[in-house]
């Protein structure tokens, strides 16, 4: 993986994992625990397992039973959008389970909706990122936070 601008990786919050899918898992998404498998941690895409069960954020794509890292608190990752709403510099960005393998493990502002969602941090990037499903926005990483909206 080449460095990607404004990102900050910490290898102390780094894991080893293995993914366990049973497809590859996409680049700058969220991924879940999956069942373990030896010393590493499986991981599976956030549409299979539940976001109250985030292990991270990948920066590379994955194949199915290919070992790699999850980036964890403090590091700063790039991700992508669902492209809900916009999103700006200091935003608290929540996890998305997503209807598909497509869009689980993106991100999106906490919306006004009622519902439970997982804080994973506050967007870092410079400039606002669009309402576009794949936009790409840095986002400093901490440890997934429920957050309930009446």
């Amino acid at each position: 993986m080449g460095a990607i601008a404004g990102t900050r990786l910490l290898t102390d919050t780094a894991k080893s994992c293995v993914n366990r899918a049973g497809a590859t898992l996409a680049t700058d998404r969220l991924v879940g625990y999956g069942t373990p498998d030896g010393t590493e941690d499986a991981v599976d895409n956030l549409y299979t397992t539940n976001t109250a069960k985030i292990a991270g954020a990948l920066q590379d794509a994955l194949a199915d039973d290919e070992h790699g890292t999850v980036w964890g608190p403090g590091s700063i990752v790039q991700l992508e959008s669902d492209g809900t709403a916009t999103m700006g510099y200091g935003d608290d960005v929540v996890a998305v389970r997503g209807a598909g393998t497509s869009d689980g493990g993106r991100v999106k502002t906490i919306p006004g909706s009622s519902g439970t969602y997982y804080l994973v941090g506050k967007c870092r990037s410079k400039s606002t990122v669009a309402a576009t499903a794949g936009a790409k926005v840095l986002v400093e990483l901490c440890h997934p936070t429920r957050v309930y909206v009446p």
